[in-house]
């Protein structure tokens, strides 16, 4: 009988805690049975010695903690780059630092031999920073142009031009440190929150014209979409949701237009060199793109309206089977 695969999986934390985090649990579930799985908490890495905290799913879906092992696998799947944990307490100044780190981690690893195979890769995990959008030809891949500034007068003067902005922190999620600046006083209000700010800088953001309009998400595995959904009068950063507020699947068979947004989606996707992650849209154009931690179900309330998660858990379960 041949010796199980070595999978290593990064989670956030509260997963080993007993948090549900559905999509993270269904990884667990499904490579624990196939292979010799390790959960490895995202900020638990020793990046001295190489070593990771690893964890063992035990009864009842518990996970029980089996020290440091060497960051070693035939597989290591990253689901969680930990940019919601504090980065001091880990040892950094910066949030970018840590981030960073974990990067080179990875990197290393592989380029050592440690580790045959990586999802997603770091050169294309990095990708997901929103400033990468502001490298690429915006009307060629249709996302939403975007700018990186050196001086906060820089500002002052594309709100202007546009109106109505949106500064967003390059590495983060859930709309964390977004802000919407409509007018000047928006503008300083910023500056001023960047200037009493130990952890941010002007370089930790970059900026959008602010569009409204119908948000879609569209999910991809091993580079193909699989899933969609799209929702209206969902809350943002800097309002609620509205009473139409209404969310429903999203792909070319039952929705005007999709067909055009999926083959946007796809092309930008090919350009990141991603295999797991979503594209997201605002109306027509996209804003972002997401790599690990992304969330392959979408819920109102208690009704689920898509859930990707056999198409994410199916690509893993062929994917070990080629190792």
């Amino acid at each position: 009988m041949k010796p199980r695969k070595r999978v290593l999986l990064t989670v956030s934390p509260g997963l080993v805690a007993g948090r549900r985090y559905m999509t993270q649990r269904s990884l667990v579930t499904t490579l624990h049975a196939r292979a010799d799985l390790l959960v490895v908490p995202a900020g638990e890495y020793d990046f001295a010695t190489a070593r990771v905290h690893a964890y063992r799913r035990v009864a009842r879906g518990r996970f029980q903690s089996i020290g440091l092992v060497p960051a070693a696998a035939d597989l290591w799947i990253v689901y969680s780059d930990g940019y919601y944990l504090d980065h001091r307490a880990l040892g950094f100044d910066k949030r970018r630092d840590f981030l960073r780190a974990q990067l080179e981690f990875h990197q290393r690893r592989v380029d050592a031999g440690a580790v045959g195979r990586l999802v997603n890769e770091p050169q294309a995990e990095a990708r997901t920073l929103k400033s990468w959008f502001a490298k690429l030809n915006a009307e060629a891949y249709g996302v939403i142009p975007t700018r990186v500034f050196s001086s906060i007068g820089d500002v002052y003067d594309f709100r202007k031009d546009q109106d109505a902005v949106v500064a967003k922190l390059d590495w983060g999620g859930n709309g964390a440190g977004a802000r919407r600046l409509r007018t000047d006083d928006d503008v300083q209000r910023f500056e001023q929150e960047l200037a009493s700010s130990t952890d941010r800088e002007l370089r930790d953001y970059c900026f959008q014209p602010y569009l409204p309009g119908d948000e879609t998400r569209l999910w991809f595995v091993g580079g193909r979409f699989v899933a969609g959904r799209i929702s209206r009068g969902r809350a943002t950063p800097w309002s609620g949701s509205t009473p139409d507020y209404e969310i429903r699947p999203y792909d070319a068979s039952c929705a005007h237009g999709a067909a055009a947004d999926i083959q946007a989606a796809e092309r930008l996707f090919r350009r990141s060199r991603l295999e797991v992650g979503s594209v997201d849209l605002i109306g027509a154009r996209i804003n972002e793109i997401n790599g690990c931690g992304t969330i392959f179900t979408e819920y109102r309330n208690w009704d689920c309206i898509v859930d990707a998660r056999p198409a994410l858990t199916k690509y893993f379960v062929d994917l070990l089977k080629t190792l």
